[in-house]
């Protein structure tokens, strides 16, 4: 119940009474929910052992008085609903090759109360490496990304303890390894100290008291292209 409570709140906030009569008939948000997951679900494609790519588009069809009703909620009722989405493929493990996003639409056949999903096919997707510090995320295009308090640095993190040169991340297309780079604090990997080791699909590195998150997610390919080929390369440190 967690869900409806604060999304009760949220939205009660900005639409008053409105809410309370938006879901006294029809359908219900957490049976749009469960038919979003049952879609997620059933369309999710596995890479390998360790990697799963669901969709990332959806449509959940309603009859004209639902999709009147929960329209008139506007954007938050969405961004509620798409949240819920995007926290269960977390929970899966799911990867999502671009931005989620929910939409609705008026469906002739269905009676109110009732919903129907549907999503768009994943495409070719490529994966790769992600590194992200605060709230940046960086993606590992190339076979060596250098990590460290230098300017010259792929992903310069500046943080008590992190060396000028401190790790690299090597990724050969398929896999990826951290390397230290004789750092005066050393490296970790989930909290054990290495010096050159693999990296699982998800993992968090720490590099003094910086901590790095290591993902590797599908990304559509064309994209993937675009990316590449405009990676900006490492500028020189100045004195």
């Amino acid at each position: 119940m967690g869900f409806l409570d604060s999304f009760e709140r949220s939205v009660e906030r900005l639409v008053g009474g409105a809410f309370a009569k938006a879901f006294s008939a029809g359908v219900h948000p957490l049976e749009i929910v469960a038919a979003l997951k049952r879609e997620m679900d059933s369309r999710a494609k596995s890479a390998s052992r360790t990697r799963t790519v669901a969709p990332h588009l959806y449509s959940c069809g309603l009859s004209t008085q639902d999709h009147a009703r929960l329209t008139r909620l506007g954007e938050p009722f969405l961004q509620e609903i798409t949240g819920a989405l995007a926290d269960y493929a977390g929970v899966r493990g799911y990867g999502l090759a671009d931005r989620l996003s929910v939409t609705l639409a008026v469906t002739g056949s269905l009676s109110e109360g009732m919903v129907e999903v549907t999503s768009t096919p994943v495409g070719p997707v490529v994966w790769i490496p992600t590194l992200t510090w605060g709230s940046v995320s960086y993606p590992v295009v190339k076979k060596s990304t250098m990590i460290g308090r230098g300017t010259d640095s792929d992903v310069h993190v500046v943080a008590r303890g992190v060396s000028r040169h401190h790790a690299e991340v090597r990724w050969d297309g398929k896999r990826a390894e951290v390397v230290d780079l004789g750092s005066t604090n050393g490296t970790t990997l989930n909290a054990e100290k290495v010096t050159r080791a693999a990296l699982p699909d998800r993992c968090t590195l720490g590099m003094g008291q910086a901590r790095i998150l290591f993902v590797v997610v599908p990304q559509v390919e064309a994209s993937y292209r675009a990316l590449a080929h405009h990676t900006p390369t490492r500028t020189e440190e100045t004195p």
